[in-house]
């Protein structure tokens, strides 16, 4: 019994300290990503001013962005690129080691750099890898049992996506149902005391707000499930069609090898630069566009120039290898579709009286199952950053009627693809260099 509660003391110990340190940078990393935000957005309208000559300060800001950034992950930590949770999760399941402490820094300066210069990526994907990263290195020096240590670096990594969108059940969700796929008493001792005081400090520093504000609306008489299960059923095939686009994007990216990485994420760069000189609302990680679709200041047109142009963006700023996730800008392209099909439904049916901002609300979870394969964590995070609660029902539905149909398409999760990519990328480069040995 002793030794047991040694067990549970050390567990809940390494947790606690890895979840003090991914609050704090979780939030330094929160606070300058919307600072850089405002920058970006001010040196766009200010270059309006410049005739002729402005478009190129954007286009130049997202060119040198992309490209330290990539330059950054090149150099000093190489499974920085992208998300990030591919990664963690092949240390979960053994296939590579944890990563190491300078991840931290090239996932925060390069995050910043990336998501800063306007690529469509979330902050999520930083928050995550740099928490598995100080679990990782904690748990070093405070558990013993190896299979303890993969727990507290689960644990923090969950802290990271709690601290990432302020939710610290969808944060522990996500460790449960994606990072681990299962359910332990030790497990769970270590994300609750993770999640709990990494939220505790983010929300000290940042306050504690919703990260989208809804007003009070009719729940779309939640009754009427068939709509809602349409819209999932809809979304099941826009997400196996945005993961393939994302697989095919980077298969693209590997064939232009004779092209260094840093000069294929500088150019990935320029174009953004130059997307964000004609729609500087459109680029970025996409909260502030996602607030308005929820503020319902868009019309029929506009929302799907939103989806169009977003489901394109997104892939393409994923193919600079840049530090940068995946869950915000799925966040935001479900919103923007869901709100397209409550509109069209409000215009061909008037007397019904959908609301399209519950189809939003719906339509976030709606795709990020239909890509991730989560729907607990899907729904759990959307209820979390918009506090619709009463829409759970809708919400399960919808996620079921992605779920299905993204399985019937055989569109793998994207986590799963991702990470057999990686993979094999780290035999192919294990393989070189035994050659170049032999």
């Amino acid at each position: 019994m002793a030794l047991l509660n040694a067990r549970v003391a050390r567990l809940a110990a390494a947790s606690l300290v890895a979840g003090t340190m991914i609050g704090l940078i979780g939030a330094a990393f929160r606070y300058v990503l919307a600072r850089a935000d405002r920058l970006r957005d001010a040196l766009v309208y200010q270059a309006h001013s410049w005739l002729h000559t402005g478009w190129i300060a954007p286009v130049v800001l997202g060119a040198v962005a992309a490209g330290l950034a990539r330059a950054l992950v090149v150099r000093f930590a190489p499974f920085a690129a992208g998300s990030g949770v591919q990664h963690v999760e092949a240390v979960m399941t053994g296939e590579m080691k944890p990563s190491p402490p300078v991840i931290v820094p090239v996932k925060f300066f390069g995050g910043l750099l990336a998501l800063g210069s306007g690529l469509a990526l979330g902050r999520e994907g930083p928050t995550v890898q740099m928490g598995a990263s100080l679990g990782s290195l904690v748990s070093k020096w405070v558990v013993r049992e190896q299979e303890d240590r993969k727990v507290v670096d689960a644990a923090a990594a969950g802290a990271g996506l709690a601290v990432a969108f302020n939710a610290p059940i969808g944060g522990s969700v996500f460790v449960f149902e994606e990072l681990t796929t299962r359910f332990t008493p030790w497990l769970l001792i270590a994300t609750l005391a993770s999640a709990s005081v990494a939220i505790w400090i983010m929300r000290i520093i940042l306050g504690n707000n919703l990260d989208f504000t809804l007003k009070h609306v009719s729940s779309t008489q939640s009754w009427l499930l068939f709509p809602f299960l349409m819209l999932g059923a809809l979304l099941g095939a826009v997400g196996a069609l945005y993961n393939n686009l994302i697989l095919v994007l980077l298969r693209l990216s590997d064939r232009l090898a004779a092209i260094s990485s840093v000069t294929r994420a500088a150019f990935i760069g320029a174009v953004v630069g130059l997307t964000a000189w004609f729609a500087p609302a459109l680029v970025g990680s996409g909260d502030a566009l996602t607030q308005t679709i929820f503020s319902e200041r868009h019309a029929i047109k506009a929302l799907l120039i939103i989806f169009l142009l977003r489901f394109l963006i997104g892939p393409w700023s994923y193919g600079a290898a840049t530090p940068g996730g995946l869950f915000a800008p799925l966040l935001l392209l479900g919103a923007s579709s869901g709100a397209l099909l409550g509109e069209a439904l409000n215009h061909l049916m008037p007397t019904l009286g959908f609301s399209s901002v519950a189809f939003a609300v719906v339509g976030m979870a709606a795709l990020f199952c239909a890509s991730v394969r989560a729907p607990l964590t899907g729904v759990v995070l959307t209820v979390e950053m918009t506090g619709r609660g009463d829409l759970t029902l809708a919400l399960l539905v919808a996620s079921l009627g992605a779920m299905v149909v993204a399985t019937l398409l055989d569109s793998e999760p994207i986590y799963v693809s991702l990470k057999r990519r990686m993979l094999a990328q780290q035999t192919i480069v294990a393989d070189n260099i035994a050659a170049r040995q032999s």
